[in-house]
């Protein structure tokens, strides 16, 4: 399931352009994430085994702008699931069209062993309500 959010775009979010920031895309993107973490109890679930996220790398695509008073809708959905990664794919929609995608990549950080885990099964099951049907 696509888990989705929607934020309406500030003037402080933009720049002398007029332009929402570069920098605050990934605001946005951070804040979509951690929305569906927290209503998918990933968190909870994660913190329990003592495991951290860490982005490890963003790519992100710029198609058209967004600009203050846009409402922005900023989606999240499972993306790669690789041996010691995992990434989310995020779009960014204003009045149905695609402005801005980008794929986050991250590992799962265990606090204990001070290392990045192997993705199991068991994790790749707590992710699975995000993935895209």
């Amino acid at each position: 399931m696509v888990h989705t959010i929607n934020k309406r775009v500030c003037g402080f979010h933009c720049d002398a352009y007029g332009h929402v920031n570069n920098a605050r895309y990934l605001e946005f993107f951070e804040e979509a994430r951690w929305s569906a973490l927290h209503d998918y109890d990933l968190v909870t679930k994660l913190h329990e085994l003592q495991l951290q996220f860490f982005v490890v790398n963003v790519n992100v695509d710029f198609k058209k702008p967004v600009v203050t008073d846009d409402i922005a809708t900023i989606s999240t959905s499972l993306g790669n699931l690789k041996r010691k990664t995992i990434s989310f794919f995020q779009t960014i929609e204003v009045s149905g069209q695609i402005t801005t995608k980008a794929e986050v990549t991250f590992v799962l950080f265990d606090t204990q062993n001070n290392r990045a885990v192997t993705i199991s099964d068991t994790l790749v099951s707590y992710f699975k309500p995000l993935e895209n049907a």
